[in-house]
């Protein structure tokens, strides 16, 4: 549909830097007007940057611009929402159709 946002979800590896962890680039990147919120995060990417954007270009244009270019910064990978079922506990589709044998509570 015309006019629909895009959600992006970045997830951006860094090098911590010498006494200061990763707070000196998440203060880099939390201060973007298009960065809606931004997590520190275990597992295989260090931060995780959300933003809601106009186009997939655009995020690209973000990511490219802006956070790549962030010293210390070593690599990032953009997930796009394609579909939401549920967010904020409100379900965001109609009801399931029950299937014979299927058991939705």
């Amino acid at each position: 549909m015309a006019g629909e946002k895009v959600n992006a979800l970045i997830e951006v590896k860094i090098s911590p830097q010498f006494g200061e962890g990763y707070d000196r680039i998440a203060q880099r990147i939390y201060q973007y007007d298009e960065v809606e919120s931004l997590f520190l995060m275990t597992g295989s990417y260090d931060l995780l940057v959300t933003m809601t954007v106009n186009s997939m270009q655009e995020a690209a244009v973000f990511v490219y611009e802006k956070l790549a270019a962030i010293e210390g910064v070593t690599s990032t990978a953009t997930r796009f929402i394609m579909k939401k079922y549920k967010e904020n506990n409100k379900v965001l589709v109609d009801k399931p159709v029950q299937e014979k044998g299927e058991i939705f509570i």
